[in-house]
């Protein structure tokens, strides 16, 4: 890099986190179970996929969160079943259920040693996770952060909580203004480093806001690469 970053930004999944596998599985038998008896696993998870891509669709081409409530809406319209106010009246229960899911088949990290180094980076400059979250809650992802590792000084900007979703430029505004806060010096926006595995919303989206940025591949490897090239600096 050119020169030394004094402050990191940082995705989520593909980046530090990659899911389990039967998470999502399960998930979706919830939704099937409570909305569409009648439709097969593998009916329901095809138009669950579709609905996920035009939702992420959504948030890339209007900068807007599109939360668990929206995708659920979007799966059954594409499905043709169930109306706004059935998904209403389950989601407490919904929420509830996906959280003691995501519990018992939590994500990991994407490479052992990425907890250690982020902590470690984080008591030398500030550093942020802006991420877009899909159907997870932000009391949710913490929690799931914590049992992957990652612990410490991290701020944490979710687009559930800001309603703005990568590449939005509004979300990157609300990472900019908590490094800021944190920051021991005057930094600027070139100052920091966006790392992220999508070439879109992660490299486009903080680029477009002024921040550098260094895309990797979702294995873990390459993110430790970066953050550790970044520790030497």
């Amino acid at each position: 890099m050119p020169q030394q970053p004094r402050a990191v930004s940082l995705d989520i999944w593909g980046t530090l986190l990659g899911s389990d596998p039967d998470f999502k599985p399960e998930r979706n038998a919830l939704l099937r179970s409570t909305f569409a008896p009648h439709y097969d696993a593998v009916e329901f998870d095809q138009a669950m996929r579709r609905a996920d891509r035009d939702a992420d669709e959504i948030c890339m081409s209007r900068g807007r969160d599109v939360g668990f409530a929206e995708r659920v809406r979007l799966t059954l319209r594409r499905l043709g079943t169930a109306g706004d106010s059935d998904v209403d009246a389950e989601l407490p229960n919904l929420l509830e259920q996906q959280a003691k899911l995501a519990q018992a088949h939590p994500p990991h990290a994407l490479h052992a040693d990425l907890p250690a180094v982020v902590q470690a980076l984080s008591a030398r400059m500030p550093v942020v996770l802006t991420s877009n979250t899909g159907m997870l809650p932000g009391t949710l992802m913490r929690r799931l952060l914590e049992l992957a590792g990652f612990t410490g000084d991290l701020g944490q900007v979710f687009s559930c909580e800001t309603g703005w979703a990568k590449p939005d430029r509004r979300i990157f505004e609300v990472s900019w203004e908590w490094i800021r806060a944190r920051a021991r010096e005057p930094l600027t926006r070139p100052d920091v480093v966006h790392v992220g595995d999508n070439p879109r919303a992660d490299v486009d989206g903080a680029a477009g806001f002024g921040m550098r940025t260094a895309l990797v591949t979702p294995d873990g490897a390459s993110t430790l690469a970066v953050l550790r090239r970044i520790e030497g600096e």
